[in-house]
């Protein structure tokens, strides 16, 4: 993993300023704004996978990076359903009121599913890179299922993801420095920071051989506009 290339790169583009003010803009857009930011993310990870890390891409293509966010987020929440269930888990007995043992338990289940949930949350944080890979470069939703080719990329992965991970958060560290620009700074040095870390997501695609299929070609732009479940 090529660290100082990840970080270098963005600067090496004539026109970064004027593509990082953009994401940083749509960025203030709730859901959307955020999703298409997402697709940009990802366009960017192909291409360094696809040895093509210069230029950036242009923002030419709103609807398919779009389509190439919700894609992301969708398989996300698909591995993310566990710890939705352990956290509702942690909830309901948290509410409930009765006698002391009864609450006592009820603590004991609220703080064993919330550590749980934690556990989960921690572990597609760090397979993220792999699930996002697989789902954007089939450019389908079904690429999320595939469950036990995820977890052996993962595991022969485990040092590019845990740099990826310890990356992505000292770059938000450092991206938080913008909010001394108040909160716009901090949205478009947040930005930067993402293209960055898109950088490393295409470095591990590139060591997984994860190449475009289906007709999706996410390095030119064009992408189906459906979920491709």
């Amino acid at each position: 993993m090529d660290i100082g290339r990840s970080i270098q790169y963005v600067f090496e583009d004539p026109n970064w300023v004027k593509k990082m003010l953009i994401g940083g803009l749509l960025s203030l857009i709730p859901v959307f704004g955020t999703l298409i930011a997402a697709g940009y993310w990802i366009r960017i990870a192909s291409n360094v996978a696809n040895n093509q890390e210069l230029p950036l891409p242009e923002w030419n293509d709103f609807g398919g990076d779009f389509m190439r966010g919700l894609r992301a987020v969708v398989a996300v929440l698909i591995w993310a359903i566990p710890l939705i269930v352990f956290a509702a888990c942690a909830i309901i007995p948290a509410a409930a009121t009765g006698d002391s043992a009864a609450g006592a338990l009820a603590t004991l289940i609220t703080i064993g599913a919330l550590t749980i949930a934690f556990i989960f949350w921690v572990a597609v944080a760090f397979i993220s890179p792999v699930i996002i890979g697989r789902v954007s470069m089939s450019g389908s939703i079904s690429a999320a299922f595939e469950f036990r080719e995820i977890l052996i990329d993962a595991r022969e992965n485990l040092v590019p993801l845990l740099i990826t991970v310890a990356v992505a958060y000292a770059l938000g560290v450092v991206a938080s420095f913008g909010v001394i620009l108040c909160l716009v700074g901090y949205l478009f040095t947040q930005f930067l920071a993402y293209m960055m870390v898109s950088h490393l997501y295409g470095q591990i695609w590139r060591r997984l051989r994860l190449t475009p299929r289906h007709g999706t070609d996410l390095s030119t732009g064009t992408i189906s506009t459906d979920l491709g479940v």
